[in-house]
């Protein structure tokens, strides 16, 4: 109460006490604050402080009364440490600088202080205050965050939570590293140049500023903000199952994850033309190890000019299962020779109640089952831009959607051969560890004998000869 009314006398317009008393006490509470206390006589008047109100108890029953009365006022006015505080609210005060005036200042009084200057301001101390969210409190040293953080936010938050222009060009370059870094800032005392050191990227401390003041001042990012302050807290709160800085220290030297030989003969089975290159593979696995984006990879295999860049996300999206499911497993094998007893990819689920509600430039990418994808999807090729008219939705959200689910659009001869290279892991695993019989596993596949052969031959396997069976000699 005492330092509420404090703040409240010594910054709070006439405007703002309009509700809280009659204007005859309004006008003789202003009578009172236009004449500056009497300085002690341990104060030199060289030393007195243009806020005395604050300091000292009020001399005047009026200004006692109002300061009080608007005080209980906010008190009872219910979560005042939520993202709007009632007014009055202290003009000239910045969360950084709150001090226990004319009291102790308990911790909900002083995230109240915090929201109220939201508005102004600048969006990296918003983030660092966490006004955007009702538990605010002062920063502190998170930095250990950044090992539970890819260096670009992963896929499906930063299609949420990226600005684009109107036809669906992002609003800027790397946002995903950028969205990665102000994850990290949230609630946070490291400089930006030091977040970006920890964070493994290059992009500069301008251009994380620059996105943060882009996001607060469009309307449809409204919550932006809100977002990265929960994906930090819940990281902070439940940890993450992968050590992002130890795999950016592991594979960003590495110049190859996958034998070329190996990707260009799933190429040759799989499509009519070898278009999809081996690097991109490279850069699949990277990317999907690291959480880095492929031009911070190995020179060997960095996307290094725009073109590559763009080729290798037209790449993830137009990727086939067969060709997904052989990087998936060769990027599990890279985790398996280091020792590393981590998932390949993960991304922090947030509960649907903390979400409702709020403004975000991104759809929810949960919003289209994969079962609608693949069922809009046409056989052979086909544009982004009408499968998203389809779908209703933007070529961003359907490319995010391909990359996660990969659908499979080659021709129907190209489609068979799919399946088999999909399935003929769990063959062998049927033929070799369950000692199978081929007939046996055509027959539960609905397929030909031939097929299975042939597909297990191809794969590697050693087949057991003709009459043979577990535990059992054979027949001469």
């Amino acid at each position: 109460m005492q330092s509420l009314g404090s703040l409240l006398l010594n910054h709070a317009t006439a405007a703002d006490l309009y509700p809280v008393a009659p204007p005859s006490v309004l006008e003789r509470l202003e009578r009172y604050r236009a004449d500056p206390p009497r300085v002690r006589p341990q104060r030199a008047p060289d030393n007195q402080r243009g806020d005395l109100h604050s300091y000292f108890a009020p001399g005047d029953a009026a200004a006692t009364a109002v300061a009080v009365a608007a005080a209980v006022r906010i008190l009872r006015a219910g979560r005042p440490g939520g993202r709007r505080w009632p007014p009055p609210a202290p003009c000239t005060l910045h969360p950084a600088n709150v001090v226990a005036l004319g009291g102790a200042i308990s911790p909900v009084l002083e995230a109240a202080v915090r929201c109220s200057r939201e508005n102004l301001l600048m969006p990296v101390a918003r983030l660092r205050h966490r006004t955007a969210v009702h538990s605010t409190r002062p920063p502190a040293g998170q930095d250990a965050r950044a090992r539970m953080l890819p260096t670009a936010l992963w896929p499906e938050w930063a299609l949420r939570l990226s600005p684009r222009h109107p036809s669906g060009r992002p609003a800027a370059r790397r946002a995903d590293e950028l969205l990665s870094v102000a994850c990290l800032l949230a609630g946070n005392t490291a400089p930006i140049q030091a977040a970006t050191r920890l964070m493994g990227t290059t992009v500069t401390s301008h251009n994380v500023s620059t996105l943060l003041a882009d996001v607060t001042r469009r309307s449809e990012c409204a919550d932006v903000l809100h977002v990265l302050i929960l994906l930090a807290d819940h990281l902070d709160a439940h940890g993450s199952p992968i050590d992002y800085a130890r795999r950016r220290t592991l594979f960003t030297a590495r110049p190859r994850f996958l034998d070329p030989r190996v990707w260009r003969e799933l190429q040759r089975r799989l499509r009519s033309n070898s278009g999809a290159d081996a690097m991109h593979a490279q850069r699949w696995i990277f990317h999907g190890l690291t959480g880095s984006p492929p031009h911070l990879a190995h020179p060997d295999i960095a996307s290094a000019t725009v073109e590559q860049r763009r080729h290798y996300q037209r790449f993830s999206w137009r990727i086939l299962p067969a060709e997904a499911e052989l990087l998936h497993h060769t990027a599990q094998g890279v985790l398996d020779e280091h020792g590393i007893d981590e998932p390949v990819q993960w991304s922090p689920k947030l509960p649907a109640r903390v979400l409702r509600g709020l403004v975000l430039p991104g759809p929810d990418p949960d919003s289209i089952h994969a079962a609608q994808l693949h069922q809009a999807v046409p056989g052979g090729d086909f544009s982004i831009a009408q499968l998203a008219r389809r779908l209703k939705t933007t070529s961003a959200h359907v490319a995010y959607l391909l990359a996660r689910d990969p659908v499979d659009w080659s021709p129907p001869r190209f489609q068979r051969t799919q399946h088999t290279a999909t399935r003929v892991r769990q063959w062998r695993t049927w033929y070799e560890q369950d000692r199978q019989a081929l007939q046996a596993i055509a027959d539960q596949e609905r397929t030909s004998l031939a097929t299975i052969r042939l597909a297990l031959l191809r794969d590697g396997t050693q087949l057991r000869p003709p009459g043979s069976y577990p535990g059992r000699p054979r027949r001469r």
